[in-house]
């Protein structure tokens, strides 16, 4: 019988498609395609009563949930290869993989154990699946990767199996170590990835469990060669490339000639919300999310990418950008200012411009960046008093610093208007930079894992702190003022598990050359939040995630869990379901507590004289810029921004919409769900002294 010709959604055989096998709870398969989170749902009979259990490219690893029978099927060609039984149960086996495609003759069907440390495998053409004992504990898999005649195993370190081993009946490996990753969120999931003929580690972080809360950071590491010794070179991008990241492995796929965007990973995960297809965006550091439906999730089977026939290529010519750094150049006019000792014109060139109408003064102005904005009030002080201060108008901008090109992005919540500003002291060729931190105009960065500074953007001022004696690996950093004169510049962290047992800190302040760590036992349960302390009447100030308050004093370096404010949460939410945002307002305390999805807002002031938290219902005059890394309250000259809760998400690559919460409405404007964060960014205030 002829198949229909609608077995297969429409133009399934030109890019990676996300697909579902759903055992024998349905007959049909549901095929997603990622590109605009459309779902369709086909019968393909092979594919009935079958779950899916891995794949490689278009093959597909299935087994019948009744019968446990399994075979290997070709998703597009519809060839199908059986495979011995499996004796083994398989709520005993873990991890598994494809080393290559059934039709090569190396093809070997791999799984790892869930309690006992046994690898199980076979080739195609096998009777019966073979079991061998491992030296390494299999319950601490994180991933793997079959590549090259080696089986990458990622525990606490790399085991490299070398997969000829197999045949001798002893399984040979050896260990590596994984990169140096610096921290940026307490959960994470890992993948490696084989792409153009190198080996990527993938780390996604998350401010929770593992594929349970949303992404908030990326790192990528290349695996290098280097005069017979492996080394971890960390990457910004992954060139015409785009990597294909699921629950248990990662693929690369060729991005020419197809929708998909160059230099991106796409990673689909479950998350409290259902399962999101997440898009982060390399070239600009951004993340967007697309959620399915809830009928498209099933919990007992999981989506896995399927790759189109055509093939990744592997050309060392897409790898050019792996470690080129484009240079970016902004160009800005100066509207005829020049110094008077660059040529003989200059000033009459500036006294013209002072005879020009305001209005078209002021039409110039807008269209500036804020740097020459400002400039152009110092011409004449005509100018400095009917243009508007630019300061003032749009005091709050939004900074992120995509790649390492030693530039950082200005965006406007208010205007969506943008510039480009260079940063001194972190140059195109430097490592990457992240930022933590921001106040009074300056921005602490981190360089690398292990190298913290300060620099205010405007002024150039660049401060390096000392090098850290461990990689970068904190809740939550703070300091109390600016460096630049200023001898009682403290620079703070805090590390607080989520038990709430002990705490741990490092400090240091201006002028000495190292940081001190001390470590305190809690006579009161305190779980840190992801979020920075608020320095506060001389001590820094830090939210756990029950609602009390931890205190540090830089002073006499102690540290407390007070007792009052009483928490607002009995229990701990679980984590990740909730964010949390501690910040000054006025000389007072402020707390926000919002859902991860943004069903719920809740703002509390902190009552002094009672050490208590009341509930805020409105902000009045005031705006609350919240983000993990700088939270800040200010009473803005529009009061169209007023009572509003701002987060960093732009809606789209025009970025003329910010997102926002409304107190008075209850309601966020627009969805959140559609629009893109940057993962490397902070709320600034520019300080031009």
């Amino acid at each position: 019988m002829p198949r229909p010709k609608s077995m297969f959604p429409c133009g399934f055989r030109d890019q990676p498609w996300l697909i579902q096998a759903r055992g024998s709870d349905k007959e049909t398969q549901m095929f997603i395609n990622p590109l605009n989170g459309s779902i369709e749902e086909r019968n393909i009979y092979e594919m009935h009563g079958q779950l899916c259990l891995s794949r490689f490219e278009e093959w597909l690893f299935l087994v019948d949930d009744l019968s446990d029978d399994c075979f290997l099927l070709n998703i597009y060609s519809l060839t199908k290869i059986d495979l011995p039984p499996i004796e083994e149960p398989f709520s005993s086996l873990g991890f598994r993989t494809l080393t290559s495609s059934p039709t090569s003759p190396d093809c070997t069907i791999i799984f790892l154990g869930m309690e006992e440390n046994f690898l199980l495998f076979c080739h195609p053409c096998d009777t019966e699946w073979t079991k061998l004992p491992v030296d390494f504990d299999v319950d601490g898999v994180r991933n793997m990767l079959a590549y090259n005649g080696n089986l990458y195993v990622v525990l606490h370190d790399i085991e490299i199996i070398d997969l000829a081993s197999l045949s001798t009946g002893c399984v040979e490996s050896i260990s590596m170590d994984r990169p140096d990753l610096s921290s940026f969120g307490i959960g994470s999931v890992e993948h490696l990835v084989e792409s153009c003929g190198y080996i990527f580690f993938v780390r996604t972080r998350f401010p929770g469990l593992p594929m349970t809360a949303s992404i908030v950071d990326i790192e990528i590491y290349k695996l290098l060669d280097f005069e017979d010794e492996y080394i971890w070179l960390r990457v910004e991008s992954i060139g015409d490339c785009a990597f294909l990241l699921d629950r248990n492995s990662g693929q690369s796929f060729c991005t020419q000639d197809t929708q998909f965007d160059k230099d991106c990973v796409y990673h689909i995960m479950s998350c409290y919300d259902g399962e999101r297809i997440y898009k982060i965006c390399l070239e600009d550091q951004t993340i967007e999310f697309k959620l399915l439906t809830a009928e498209a999730v099933q919990k007992k089977s999981f989506f896995y990418w399927i790759l189109p026939v055509r093939r990744p290529i592997q050309n060392d010519e897409l790898l050019t950008s792996f470690e080129t750094i484009a240079r970016s150049e902004v160009c800005q006019k100066g509207c005829g200012m020049v110094k008077k000792d660059e040529n003989v014109g200059a000033m009459f060139i500036s006294m013209q411009l002072t005879n020009l109408p305001i209005d078209i003064v002021q039409s110039i102005s807008e269209q500036l960046p804020l740097k020459d904005s400002i400039r152009l009030r110092a011409v004449c002080k005509l100018w400095a008093k009917q243009l508007p201060d630019p300061m003032e108008e749009e005091p709050m901008w939004l900074m992120s610093c995509p790649k390492k090109r030693g530039t950082c992005q200005m965006y406007s919540p208010y205007k969506g208007k943008q510039f480009t500003l260079n940063l001194k002291g972190i140059s195109p060729y430097d490592v990457p930079t992240r930022l933590l931190y921001s106040k009074d105009g300056w921005i602490l960065a981190l360089k690398g894992s292990d190298l913290l500074c300060l620099m205010n953007p405007f002024t150039n001022d660049f401060h390096h702190l000392p090098i850290l004696e461990d990689d970068y690996s904190y809740n939550g950093i703070a300091f109390s003022c600016p460096p630049k004169n200023s001898p009682n510049c403290t620079v703070f962290a805090i590390v607080s598990p989520p038990r709430g047992d002990f705490t741990r800190i490092i400090a240091w302040h201006n002028g000495q050359e190292e940081w001190y760590e001390m470590q305190f036992d809690n006579d009161l349960p305190f779980s840190g939040t992801d979020n920075n302390p608020v320095f506060f009447d001389g001590e820094f100030y830090c939210l756990g995630r029950w609602g009390n308050l931890g205190v540090f004093n830089p002073e006499n370096k102690t540290w407390r869990v007070l007792n009052k404010p009483s928490p607002i949460h009995s229990e701990a939410p679980d984590i990740g379901t909730e964010h949390c945002y501690l910040l000054e307002c006025d000389g007072e305390l402020i707390s926000v507590f919002r859902a991860f999805n943004m069903e719920y807002v809740r703002v509390f002031k902190l009552d002094r004289s009672n050490m208590a938290w009341n509930l805020l219902e409105d902000l009045g005059d005031v705006t609350l810029f919240l983000d993990y890394r700088t939270s800040m309250a200010r009473t803005l000259p529009r009061k169209i921004f007023r009572n509003k809760v701002f987060l960093p998400r732009l809606h789209d690559e025009t970025n003329e919409t910010t997102f926002y919460y409304c107190m008075k409405t209850g309601m966020h404007n627009p969805d959140f769900k559609i629009f893109r964060e940057p993962y490397n960014c902070v709320w600034f205030e520019p300080q031009l002294q």
